[in-house]
């Protein structure tokens, strides 16, 4: 998948357009979607109409944003009116919250063409969905993003929605290959978004750096961030890298469960880092880094994703209902 940022730049010419975009999307979804399993709706119909009216606005030099004919794929724990939210659960199939959620919304209105609903873990927790990694199809996906990181890695789409708790943005990149932005937390409204609240935050996955600053800043600017969150700051055109002077290693309790492959691989990523001329530094060199992992040791017992899935579900089996009542309970409301 050529990234959407590289496209954009020659719509105005007219070689190429938003409809041819959506167009290689789906002719590579019909290739590689039946072995990786990345989709659990795709809504093709709407996408090609939203694409066309995108075409019509870079024709006239008119576009809408940044992300103006972007086909974008959205978690599918997260809201929209045009398809169901199954949230990775038989107990949720076919239903429509008969709403957009912000983040839905925002694209909508920055000219974002909603192609398809990428699959997730069960209610984006550990329980996986089928998704098989694009490389290797005997390997995971990672989750619970895995059907946005699926999906980006294989060509289907330059970005696609993800929401993170533990490691559900950043993992998934890694393991498929693309590039994952997951900004702070309460930096995208999350209204509409279903994952486990305490600690859940929005972003991308990507097929470049700028895509996925491009999607993301297009969604804070039209729906902000989450009440009392100061919201996703910067400029709108991402400005030039720089290369940090330092960053800290964190072995914290995963790292003895490293296999040697994985620490061999890690010690050749940290070399090349230094080569670069950045310094690393960790527990045995700096005793901020030593303090921070005692600190962070206790945590394990209680992860912020087992703690904001507590209570999730009320689930009432009555007598007589041919499927179960299930009620969501969202910041002391109920939906």
């Amino acid at each position: 998948m050529r990234p959407f940022h590289a496209a954009r730049a020659v719509f105005p010419t007219g070689r190429d357009s938003p409809s041819d975009v959506l167009e290689r999307c789906l002719a590579t979804i019909a290739e590689r979607e039946p072995n990786v399993g990345a989709f659990v709706n795709l809504n093709v119909k709407s996408a090609r109409e939203a694409a066309a009216r995108s075409t019509a606005r870079w024709r006239d030099l008119d576009p809408l944003s940044l992300v103006d004919g972007m086909p974008v794929g959205i978690k599918d724990i997260v809201d929209t009116i045009d398809m169901p939210t199954e949230m990775g659960s038989p107990l949720f199939r076919g239903w429509h919250a008969g709403r957009d959620a912000a983040t839905v919304a925002a694209l909508r209105e920055a000219g974002a063409v909603i192609l398809g609903k990428t699959v997730t873990t069960e209610f984006a927790a550990t329980h996986p969905a089928g998704t098989r990694n694009p490389w290797d199809a005997r390997r995971t996906p990672g989750g619970s993003s895995s059907g946005s990181g699926a999906a980006v890695a294989s060509g289907m789409l330059p970005v696609a929605l993800g929401t993170q708790v533990v490691g559900s943005i950043v993992r998934p990149a890694s393991f498929c290959g693309c590039f994952g932005f997951k900004p702070s937390i309460g930096a995208l409204n999350r209204g509409g978004s279903h994952d486990n609240l305490s600690q859940s935050c929005d972003g991308a996955l990507a097929a470049s750096l700028e895509d996925a600053w491009n999607f993301c800043w297009a969604i804070a600017a039209r729906v902000g961030g989450d009440p009392g969150y100061p919201g996703l700051a910067g400029p709108e055109v991402m400005p030039q890298a720089k290369p940090p002077k330092a960053l800290a290693i964190l072995e914290t309790a995963g790292w003895p469960l490293a296999s040697d492959e994985a620490k061999r691989n890690f010690a050749v990523a940290a070399a090349r880092i230094r080569e670069c001329g950045i310094a690393l530094i960790d527990r045995r060199s700096n005793a901020l880094v030593a303090e921070i992992e005692t600190a962070l040791a206790p945590a394990v017992a209680l992860t912020p994703q087992r703690f904001g899935g507590r209570r999730y579900l009320q689930i009432d089996f009555s007598v007589g209902c041919h499927r179960p009542w299930v009620r969501k309970v969202r910041r002391g409301y109920e939906s």
